[in-house]
């Protein structure tokens, strides 16, 4: 027979003494180490008491701390060190058109002689590889040097600019067809990283009815992990243009902060913070003076969050935004707000809005996607602000925003074929939406009016060329009596909405 083990001794932990560089606070240490507080403590407690405190380090991003139990007499209070490996050598790699202050500057957890925390690392990462023109990765290994490791910025870069040109059918018979876009970005200004976004949309049938201009500013702020946004955009339509939206005549002033959380795996997400200034100019139409109408301000304040997942098979996301109107001001009160809608009572206004986006992979090549969008308001709104359906980003088969409401939603199904020859894809869809109105008079602002066709597209993608091409036939109309020249959206309209653009 083996001879039986002896016992594991048995001794009394009042307390623990943490030595070394101790990231965390004493009340966070203190929390993590109390359930091995015991009087039958056993080495394994100890053992127990050093991997938890070891996982939290990590847990909170300090992946190059470690726990280590010295030798020491067994008392009422144990010591437990903590060492920290450095960074040795930082070695930029693949980096020609950025500077090395300017990489440097995306990642500045990444220091010789210190201790990155991951998780701050990783969101700026994650803000640097926003930019068009690079895409970072960082790579550590063991350094020749004791307590240290080496570290790798694998940098793959294009052009910090970009121009484009697009046409696309969005115009309608009042104001032109077509819609000719020009944009432009720089993405690496006074090489710190920001970026500059410009477009200019017009109409080639009708060039000097449609005008519609948008700067976007982008600030990264890489030490605070965050992102500030400034925005202007000015039009005299409704309609997208580039990167921008117009839901009415006028123009916009916006400034946000984003400030990014830790990605995990495949998540990506951020909070947002934003100030919107929006003036809709309704007074006149074509030069001629409307009576009775009055220039009309909002000014939401909102609160917003976003996120993203990626995996192997399929990415989604999804996004909410509360925004709160803060009246005040010429235009922005209940008198202006009346001049347009006498449903309206107040100019306090306050919305929550938000998306979802599925795409996964299937069968050779084929794709599944949803999207969905929606509303909800409990409040009568001015249209610039209320819920649109209709056009080539909505429901398909119909103009651009022919109805609009002030709740609603958007649910929108696409299966894409595999590449039927390079960069060529056929597609089906279904579109749907509906509307809803608060103190409703029935026309033109019923209780309830919905909206849905189906149809089917191409997509042509080539490197510097991409085209859009989607047929839809509206299956379900409008709920308000047709009048011819309306644009109201009847059951069998229908349109081919077409988008061509070249990327230099």
């Amino acid at each position: 027979m083996s001879p039986a083990q002896s016992p594991s001794p048995v001794f009394v932990i009042r307390g623990f003494d943490i030595t070394g560089d101790n990231p965390l606070a004493d009340g966070e240490v203190t929390n993590i180490l109390a359930p091995y507080l015991r009087a039958d403590a056993t080495i394994e407690t100890l053992q127990k008491a050093t991997a938890a405190l070891e996982a939290a380090l990590k847990d909170k991003g300090f992946t190059l701390y470690r726990v280590a139990l010295p030798p020491q007499e067994v008392g009422r209070t144990v010591t437990l060190n903590i060492v920290k490996f450095v960074i040795g050598k930082i070695n930029i790699e693949g980096r020609e058109r950025y500077t090395e202050a300017n990489i440097r500057a995306s990642l500045p957890e990444l220091k010789e002689g210190t201790a990155p925390n991951f998780r701050t690392l990783a969101v700026q990462t994650a803000i640097a590889n926003e930019s068009q023109g690079k895409q970072l990765q960082v790579a550590v290994k063991e350094s020749d040097d004791a307590d240290k490791i080496d570290v790798r910025i694998i940098v793959k870069e294009s052009k910090p600019w970009s121009l484009s040109v697009s046409e696309s059918n969005t115009g309608s018979s009042a104001t032109g067809n077509d819609r000719l876009t020009l944009a432009g970005t720089h993405s690496n200004l006074f090489d710190r990283d920001h970026q500059l976004t410009a477009a200019y949309t017009t109409s080639l049938e009708r060039p000097s009815d449609v005008r519609q201009f948008g700067l976007n500013y982008r600030v990264p702020l890489y030490r605070l992990g965050g992102v500030i946004g400034m925005s202007y955009t000015h039009s005299d339509v409704v309609g997208n243009f580039g990167a921008f939206n117009s839901t009415g005549a006028g123009q916009t002033f916006g400034l946000n902060y984003n400030h990014y959380l830790p990605p995990d795996g495949g998540y990506r997400g951020y909070v947002s913070l934003g100030l919107d200034h929006k003036q809709f100019d309704v007074t006149h139409i074509n030069g001629f003076p409307l009576a009775g109408q009055l220039v009309r301000r909002s000014q939401p304040l909102s609160l917003g969050y976003t996120a993203k997942v990626e995996s192997d098979s399929q990415v989604w996301g999804y996004n909410l935004d509360l925004a709160s109107n803060l009246p005040g001001g010429a235009g922005n009160d209940v008198a202006s707000y009346q001049s347009e809608d006498s449903r309206i009572t107040t100019a306090s206004w306050k919305v929550l809005r938000g998306g979802a986006n599925y795409l996964t992979g299937f069968s050779n090549g084929w794709f599944f996607g949803v999207r969905a969008q929606f509303q909800l308001s409990t409040d009568a709104l001015i249209s610039g602000e209320q819920f649109g359906l209709g056009g080539a980003s909505s429901v398909r088969g119909v103009g651009e925003r022919p109805l609009s409401g002030d709740s609603g939603m958007l649910l929108s199904t696409e299966i894409t074929s595999r590449e039927l020859a390079p960069g060529l894809r056929m597609l089906g869809f279904v579109d749907a939406g509906w509307l809803s109105n608060r103190n409703p008079n029935g026309n033109p602002k019923p209780a309830a009016d919905s909206l849905s066709s189906a149809g089917v597209g191409l997509r042509y993608t080539l490197p510097t060329v991409t085209m859009s091409a989607d047929y839809g036939r509206v299956l379900g109309g409008s709920t308000l009596p047709y009048v011819a020249g309306s644009g109201i959206p009847q059951a069998g309209d229908q349109k081919l909405h077409v988008n061509l653009s070249a990327k230099f």
